[in-house]
């Protein structure tokens, strides 16, 4: 099960902007997950989380510069605390990986904008939220089935990054 096409297979970008902004929807509208978002500009959280998904489903080179900015971008924009990257750390947060428990030796990653979500210890509840959601938003698109499944087994793949396991 490739992910090669899949962003051409979904519809490109006007499909998967729908598809965005229902999951997005959904996730800053429930208090199990809203939390991890900061309350700022939701428009800018918005675009820069549809260009980040638009990378992902285009096989983007995920090690890219360009890859590194436009997660840089979503996380400014959705988790930081203040947004002056002055003030971020040599290490930056690359990956979602960083966004985990405060005993975790990859915490020491996390930079100072976002390691307020340390204390919010996100964990496989609010993994299978957040798949529960994007599922939600794919049916109510009226996504194929074997397109959803696909969308889910990729968005399955960065749980255990994203959960420090």
């Amino acid at each position: 099960m490739s992910n090669s096409n899949l962003y051409n297979r979904l519809g490109g970008e006007e499909s998967i902007s729908k598809i965005v902004d229902s999951f997005y929807e959904k996730m800053t509208d429930d208090y199990r997950v809203s939390r991890f978002f900061n309350d700022d500009d939701k428009k800018t959280q918005r675009s820069s989380l549809k260009a980040l998904v638009n990378a992902i489903l285009n096989n983007h080179n995920t090690h890219s510069p360009e890859f590194k900015n436009l997660l840089t971008k979503f996380f400014m924009s959705a988790f930081a605390r203040f947004k002056d990257k002055e003030r971020l750390p040599e290490t930056g947060f690359a990956y979602l990986g960083y966004i985990i428990g405060q005993n975790h030796l990859s915490s020491k990653y996390l930079c100072d904008s976002h390691s307020h979500l340390l204390k919010f210890m996100p964990e496989d509840l609010h993994y299978d939220i957040v798949i529960t959601h994007l599922k939600e938003s794919l049916q109510s698109l009226n996504v194929d089935h074997a397109l959803q499944s696909e969308v889910i087994t990729l968005a399955e793949r960065g749980r255990n990054g994203l959960l420090g396991k």
